[in-house]
């Protein structure tokens, strides 16, 4: 069941073109954002989303790392929510230039002060029609 599961999420992950990423503020309460992931270096175990600075997003990572992403498939009711750590990263957290990535759209959003955020996934759930699974992919005695 592991591999189908696995098999299953990747596949969800590699045709997704945005998540819905939830970080919380500092008051404790959610802040929901829809972010397009870059289109390389997607993995069951981590996705690589370009932002701003100035966003409540990375506001919020001052205060806990703690996210979750959802992606959602409309046309045959199927999910795949990740839940993790969201953290910023360096340019060297890639083989090539970074802004060679982005998509359109993502060029179209010209940042003032553009970063990238790295998410780290811990745990899925995947619900295909009525069917539900849910795979651990880290555990704390990993890090």
């Amino acid at each position: 069941m592991q591999h189908t599961t696995r098999q299953a999420a990747l596949n969800m992950l590699q045709r997704a073109t945005a998540f819905t990423v939830a970080t919380v503020d500092a008051s404790g309460y959610p802040t929901l954002v829809v972010l397009s992931p870059l289109p390389g270096n997607r993995s069951l175990n981590h996705l690589f989303f370009y932002t701003s600075r100035q966003t409540q997003t990375v506001k919020n990572l001052a205060h806990t790392h703690r996210a979750s992403l959802l992606y959602y498939q409309v046309a045959d009711y199927s999910s795949l929510l990740l839940r993790g750590q969201l953290t910023l990263v360096g340019n060297d957290a890639f083989d090539h230039d970074w802004h060679d990535a982005l998509n359109t759209f993502q060029q179209q959003l010209n940042y003032h002060d553009p970063v990238i955020l790295r998410f780290q996934t811990h745990s899925l759930k995947i619900r295909h029609r009525v069917n539900t699974d849910h795979l651990e992919l880290w555990s704390p005695e990993d890090s």
